[in-house]
């Protein structure tokens, strides 16, 4: 059987890369799929562990970046009220350096019973075993049409649906 071919827009027809298998995480991606794993249980304190105290994150890359992990709580505690039944999940990485960049899918329930999905990127630099730096690439524009229950088109929900 030959491997899947992608259906999406430029590169067609080639052969798709193997899906990221978490099970065989090394290096400080494992650090992110913690603070993953720790995001879908909306277990805050958990997920601290991994952030370094002078933490810069820039939860929506445009936005003005949140500073500390003090600051970073008080975000994601309002963030746990809203993003309810969270399937944030990894599709595949690449690590350079002091940094691990993810493309990944934005999964949840919001407090209307409206299911958003969208594709994410995002960028980990470490110091240590801590993340210094995060920052999230996401289209809020496709965010915002989840939250007001609208579906995907089709070639959006093909995003969506890698590593599901």
């Amino acid at each position: 059987m030959s491997p899947p071919t992608s259906r999406l827009g430029f590169g067609a027809g080639r052969p798709l890369p193997p899906v990221y298998d978490v099970a065989m995480a090394t290096g400080r991606v494992s650090v992110v799929e913690a603070v993953m794993a720790a995001w879908a249980r909306h277990d805050i304190d958990e997920l601290l562990t991994h952030i370094s105290p002078d933490i810069e994150w820039h939860y929506q890359v445009g936005s003005r970046p949140i500073l500390g992990r003090d600051d970073m709580a008080k975000m994601l505690d309002r963030l746990k009220a809203h993003q309810l039944d969270s399937k944030w999940r990894l599709v595949r990485h690449a690590e350079s350096g002091d940094c691990v960049f993810i493309e990944a899918v934005d999964d949840y329930r919001n407090p209307d019973g409206h299911r958003v999905q969208a594709p994410y990127m995002g960028v980990y630099e470490f110091e240590g075993p801590l993340i210094s730096a995060w920052r999230d690439y996401v289209d809020m524009g496709i965010m915002m049409k989840g939250e007001a229950g609208e579906e995907l088109p089709e070639w959006l929900a093909a995003l969506v649906d890698q590593g599901g």
